[in-house]
């Protein structure tokens, strides 16, 4: 699978939702000869693309970072203005985030509702 490939693909994700096995039809056509099983995992591995109930493979219309973003904003939030600690933060994410203390406050710092401060404390922007 070469970057150009790949890039195809995500454009044609970009105009209609696909079945595996219409990516990997393209994905053939353009000289790439990975199984269903490493197409699935390369596209799941994409941060904006997603798989619907139906098995079909779309560009999302949030990006994980949206979601994860999100969810700290409405975890510091639910605080009352009191600076919550990163390690409290991870551990009241929903259990589909799989993240780090350095992710959150990666996060943190570029979300403008949001300030870090201390070691290792964010508390809504004032």
């Amino acid at each position: 699978m070469t970057p150009q490939i790949a890039e195809t693909l995500i454009a044609a994700l970009k105009q209609q939702p696909l079945e595996l096995s219409e990516l990997q039809d393209r994905a053939r056509l353009a000289g790439a000869d990975w199984n269903g099983d490493q197409l699935s995992l390369l596209l799941l591995s994409l941060a904006d693309v997603e798989q619907n109930e139906s098995g079909q493979f779309l560009i999302g219309s949030q990006t994980a970072g949206d979601d994860l973003q999100a969810a700290i904003v409405a975890i510091v939030t639910a605080q009352g203005g009191k600076p919550a600690p990163v390690q409290h933060i991870r551990q009241q994410l929903p259990n589909h985030f799989i993240t780090t203390d350095e992710q959150i406050l990666a996060v943190a710092r570029r979300t403008p509702q949001l300030e870090v401060f201390g070691p290792k404390l964010i508390r809504t922007a004032r």
